[in-house]
């Protein structure tokens, strides 16, 4: 975030968040390979994100196909198939992503270092829990408005590598259609 804040960046903790999802992202390809610091590694994803965030700065590729743009707006389908993706998530699971996403700006920041402090973890450690139950959530979206029947994952299945409940992903039969 200090990096993002020396630069002037007023959402230094979404750039931050960007920069670890990214690095999560990569982590499985680079895992063996990498030979060196990893805040390095973090630092040179960081420096990437202020680049294609600069004022002006068009995101181009010799080649690239024009983008279209689709309104990123949620239809009622997809609220309703996150409604149904949250009450599939563990009480807990529910509760954190929904309080991580309360605030905004400056007091964004401040509530979530509040939520670290009483689960006793680092902010980093949050924003990685956050980013599982994330992409669960996103998977499940997807699976909805496709007309897939989800399926309620367990604990199990949303926790990171050193994390509570640690250990491969459990299926419960309970779908909802």
């Amino acid at each position: 975030m200090r990096v993002f804040i020396s630069k002037g960046f007023n959402d230094a903790e979404d750039l931050a968040d960007e920069t670890i999802n990214r690095v999560i992202i990569r982590l499985p390809d680079i895992r063996e390979k990498y030979d060196g610091e990893p805040s390095r590694y973090f630092h040179g994803v960081a420096r990437n994100i202020i680049r294609e965030n600069l004022p002006g700065r068009r995101k181009e590729i010799a080649g690239e196909v024009p983008v279209v743009w689709i309104d990123p707006r949620p239809t009622n389908d997809d609220h309703e198939c996150l409604e149904k993706c949250l009450q599939l998530l563990p009480e807990q699971k529910r509760e954190l992503i929904l309080d991580y996403y309360l605030y905004d700006g400056h007091e964004k920041i401040e509530h979530h270092k509040q939520m670290a402090a009483e689960l006793g973890i680092t902010e980093g450690a949050l924003r990685v829990r956050v980013h599982h139950i994330r992409s669960h959530l996103e998977t499940c979206v997807r699976q909805c408005a496709r007309g897939s029947p989800v399926t309620k994952l367990d604990a199990k299945a949303m926790v990171g590598k050193g994390s509570i409940g640690g250990g491969k992903p459990s299926i419960n039969t309970e779908t909802i259609h």
